[in-house]
C-alpha cells in the first residue's frame, strides 16, 4: 500500500512539474541569471562549427606555424647530476623519519 502511494505521489509530482517547463525558456533564464550576477549575458556568435571545420582550422594553424608540431617540441631541460648515492639519500630519509623532522615539515607544509 505504501509503495502505491509513493508511486502515485511521484507521478503527480512529475506531471505537475512538466506543466511548468514551457514557461521557463532559455531567454528568461539568461536574463534572470544576469540580474543575479555582475557578468554580462553573451549573445551567441552564430551556429556552432562542425567537427570537420574545427579539424580543418587546426590543420591550417599547424601548417602556418601557429601551433607547435607536437608535444616533443617542448624544450628538454638538462638534469642536474646528484652528488649523493641512492643509499645516502635513503639513509637521510630514514634519519629524518626517526628524528621527527619529516613530520614537522609535513605539518608545516600541509597545515592548510
Amino acid at each position: 500500500m505504501k509503495l502505491n502511494n509513493l508511486i502515485t505521489v511521484a507521478a503527480i509530482s512529475v506531471t505537475t512539474g512538466i506543466a511548468f517547463i514551457p514557461s521557463a525558456n532559455a531567454t528568461n533564464i539568461k536574463i534572470a541569471q544576469a540580474e543575479e550576477s555582475n557578468y554580462p549575458v553573451l549573445q551567441s556568435s552564430g551556429p556552432a562549427k562542425t567537427r570537420a571545420e574545427v579539424k580543418q582550422e587546426l590543420k591550417e594553424a599547424y601548417e602556418k606555424g601557429l601551433m607547435p608540431a607536437s608535444d616533443s617540441a617542448y624544450p628538454i631541460l638538462p638534469q642536474e647530476k646528484s652528488m649523493k648515492t641512492r643509499e645516502q639519500i635513503k639513509n637521510e630519509l630514514e634519519q629524518s623519519k626517526r628524528s621527527g623532522e619529516r613530520q614537522r615539515i609535513e605539518r608545516k607544509q600541509y597545515s592548510g
